[in-house]
């Protein structure tokens, strides 16, 4: 093997065993352009999605698995006053998913079906590959393999003092 070769054949054993997490939607309600061009109003960024994976949820009907469904409620009711919740009806639309309701009503936050299926829409379904556009600049930014690639170019960024 020269050094390469056996480089590739170390990352290749390494990806194939370890789990590759993929942009939520969760995540997408976080990212914005923070460029000098889109002056603060860099979100919600908007998705032009080519590839989409939804994954299965997984249900246990023991004891443990009646407690993991409690927490997932739990961390979804307390995210509820960080989501920004026309972004993510927007960002599920753009994704294929229309069946969440345009307004968030406090009958919906005490239902715990709903909850559970807002669990699965934050956290099992992921953009693989797309374009992330800024709402402002019109400035792209590819995701591919579910990594979004925010990187500004030099002449985006603030000037920064040293």
């Amino acid at each position: 093997f020269d050094r390469d070769g056996a480089r590739y054949n170390f990352i290749s054993v390494l990806i194939s065993t370890t789990t590759i997490i993929i942009m939520r939607l969760l995540t997408h309600n976080t990212l914005r352009n923070n460029s000098n061009d889109a002056k603060g109003e860099g979100f919600p960024l908007g998705i032009t999605a080519t590839e989409v994976r939804v994954d299965e949820p997984y249900i246990m009907d023991d004891d443990h698995g009646k407690e993991e469904q409690q927490r997932n409620i739990s961390f979804v009711k307390g995210l509820l006053n960080m989501l920004d919740w026309s972004a993510l009806v927007k960002a599920a639309s753009e994704m294929g998913l229309n069946a969440l309701p345009s307004k968030l009503t406090e009958d919906l936050v005490k239902d715990e079906d709903f909850l559970r299926a807002l669990f699965h829409v934050l956290m099992n379904v992921h953009l693989v590959r797309g374009i992330l556009t800024c709402p402002r600049t019109g400035r792209e930014f590819l995701v591919l393999d579910g990594i979004p690639n925010m990187i500004l170019k030099e002449d985006e960024c603030e000037n920064a003092r040293m």
